[in-house]
């Protein structure tokens, strides 16, 4: 069999004598178009050569398509000149017309229409792509989500209920195995034949192999017991998408080539850059099926009326929760009711303009955060007040507004945000850190700053690939998108401009300081032993903190070294578990001033503001992989040198 790269070929080389036949036929019986200033009176005209230039495609319904093919022809034509009769020759170009049914093979090919060429009017509903993959824009996909539930399981459009996706299996006329497909495979199609291994027992995961038909979906059981029901609810649907939009695709690589029998689903891992008009066939279905698969799940119309019914009746249960809880509880009923993943329920809200959702479920930097609340219309997709700590580091030291704000103490980072350091707003904890307020968790727009992530695919999609796989998956801290400081957004610029509030929390600041300072020594000696007595914290103590001897620490103490290492300062300030404040004012004694603008000093800033609860040796370890601030490492310091051989063996193994 004869194989071939485009329909063209295929066409010119199968179908050469019927388009000859009907197209001949049409040039005869407009032979008096060919006149011309040079011959007329043409009494002869014959098609003597073609060429197929271009197919496109529409669906006609029930595996029907229609096939219009663009024929250059060469005629040629006999008609009077000035000197006689003469013969000669004409470039054309027609419009052939096929209808075909494309199931298991091409058949029933047949000639519907003969016409001179013209632009082909697209129809964004029935027209398909080169590779016979629909067309779909986003603000389409609800619209093909609920055809798809229309023809497949219809009476979920008739009243609120939970997607079956299984009952959907049936219902298509699909077979599904359990199978063993890898650890990154969640699903696969088969469109063709194939011999396949599936498990015939999934207690004891005994082994089976098979031939998968058209229309066979074998799905990896470990969906369900390494991440959960959501996710393999989701994989199911994903596959059916497939089968229902997507198997001409393959039909049409079976005609061409006389292969491709599967599409498989697999688990996205790291950055993606999206999709743009050029990319293969593959990544467009697989782009469609992402898009379309929680839509179906969560279908617009029950979505909205279950999350409305959920938040009067949570708002109702509990008229003292704030309203940041309500939210996430109703999230998660909604997430339970149509038993997705909690993330996919939250994006899908988020899709039907319930931005408001974007405050719960929130994770970063490894630790689920408490929902938070803002007016309605502040965000949008590309924004978000929440931002990890090494944006927010990239942020701060790419914006010498926000590196002002931040090193002056004017702003802090508390529950993974940028909030004003007000005490309406944050707070510290038991571990002083700074935290949200209550008040502040419920207004985040009147005190936190916005940041951008950069969500679209290309200019014409206005979403991810990426983003849509990982609605398949567990929710993750690692999953979120990178962000970057947005100066431009109105809220921003807003704090940035409020010089007030900036002048008073300084003057708290600088009074609190004062009180201390009355009440201290002077100098760096002065700074250690009135924390050291203040935190009763002996030398030996202090010593095992941070590994600086208790000689050093006396000679320190006592004012016998006239100056110390900047790392030192460092380890004793972390040592003596200082708050951010009194750890400002301790290294400016020792004579280093973190307030001043570099890069190396926000990441100092961070670790006192927000790691003071971790080890010496945890600081050690981030301070050299930030690598900015080397000059921050103690030469002599006995932590540093265990924490140096440590990285390095595991650099040599790994």
């Amino acid at each position: 069999m004869k194989k071939y790269t485009n329909f063209k070929d295929f066409m010119y080389d199968n179908y050469y004598n019927e388009i000859w036949a009907a197209l001949n036929p049409h040039i005869i019986r407009q032979k008096s178009s060919f006149e011309s200033d040079q011959i007329y009176d043409i009494n002869y005209a014959e098609l003597s050569d073609l060429k197929v230039s271009g197919v496109t495609f529409k669906d006609l319904g029930e595996d029907k398509l229609e096939i219009r093919t663009s024929i250059d022809a060469v005629v040629e034509v006999r008609g009077k000149t000035r000197y006689g009769y003469e013969t000669d020759s004409a470039n054309r170009t027609y419009n052939v017309f096929f209808e075909a049914l494309l199931r298991n093979g091409l058949h029933d090919v047949s000639i519907t229409k003969v016409d001179d060429y013209e632009e082909n009017r697209f129809d964004k509903n029935r027209s398909l792509s080169q590779s016979l993959v629909p067309y779909m824009y986003e603000e389409d996909v609800d619209k093909h989500a609920e055809d798809f539930l229309r023809r497949n399981y219809g009476k979920a459009l008739l009243q609120p209920m939970r997607i079956d996706p299984f009952e959907v299996v049936e219902a298509m006329g699909m077979k599904m195995y359990y199978a063993p497909l890898g650890d990154k495979v969640f699903g696969k199609t088969y469109f063709g034949e194939e011999t396949v291994t599936v498990y015939d027992d999934l207690v004891n995961k005994n082994e089976l192999q098979i031939v998968a038909t058209p229309g066979t979906m074998l799905i990896n059981p470990d969906v369900f017991f390494m991440r959960n029901i959501g996710t393999a609810f989701n994989t199911i649907i994903h596959e059916c998408v497939h089968w229902d939009r997507h198997r001409r695709a393959f039909e049409l690589q079976s005609v061409l080539e006389g292969g491709a029998n599967h599409i498989s689903c697999e688990m996205v891992e790291g950055d993606y850059n999206g999709i743009g008009p050029e990319e293969s066939a593959l990544k467009w279905m697989e782009w469609q099926a992402n898009q379309l698969a929680p839509r179906i799940l969560m279908p617009e119309k029950t979505t909205r009326w279950i999350f409305n019914k959920y938040l009067q009746d949570i708002h109702t249960t509990h008229p003292n929760w704030r309203y940041a809880e309500v939210l996430q509880e109703t999230v998660g009923r909604v997430a339970n009711y149509f038993s997705v993943s909690l993330l996919s329920a939250k994006l899908r809200l988020f899709e039907l303009g319930f931005e408001e959702v974007e405050g719960t479920f929130v994770y970063c930097d490894g630790m689920m955060l408490p929902p938070y609340a803002f007016r309605k219309g502040t965000l949008d997709k590309q924004h978000s007040f929440v931002v990890d700590e090494q944006n927010l580091l990239m942020s701060i030291a790419t914006n010498a507004k926000l590196l002002e704000l931040y090193l002056h103490g004017v702003v802090v980072y508390a529950n993974c945000t940028l909030a004003w350091n007000d005490p309406k707003y944050v707070e510290l904890n038991e571990n002083g850190k700074y935290i949200l307020t209550e008040y502040g968790l419920e207004h985040v727009d009147e005190c936190c700053f916005l940041f951008r992530r950069d969500y679209n695919a290309s200019d014409q999609y206005k979403d991810t690939f990426y983003r849509r796989c990982f609605l398949c998956r567990e929710v993750d801290a690692d999953e979120y998108v990178p962000v970057k400081y947005d100066p431009d957004h109105k809220i921003n610029q807003s704090k940035e401009q409020m010089q007030n509030e900036i002048d008073k929390i300084m003057a708290q600041i600088n009074d609190e300081m004062q009180d201390v300072r009355s009440g201290m020594k002077a100098g760096f000696a002065g700074a250690l032993d009135f924390y050291m007595t203040d935190n009763n914290i002996t030398a030996e103590e202090l010593s095992g903190r941070c590994g600086v001897s208790t000689v050093s620490i006396s000679n320190y103490r006592n004012g016998t070294d006239p100056s110390i290492e900047k790392g030192t300062a460092l380890a004793l300030c972390k040592g003596l578990y200082l708050q951010e404040h009194q750890a400002i004012y301790f290294l400016n004694a020792a004579g280093y001033n973190i307030e001043a603008l570099a890069v190396s000093n926000v990441f100092i800033r961070i670790l006192i503001t927000d790691h003071m609860d971790d080890t010496w040796e945890q600081w050690v370890e981030k301070l050299i992989m930030a690598k900015v601030t080397n000059d921050w490492i103690p030469n002599k310091n006995p932590v540093v040198k265990m924490v140096k051989e440590r990285m390095e063996k595991n650099k040599k193994i790994s």
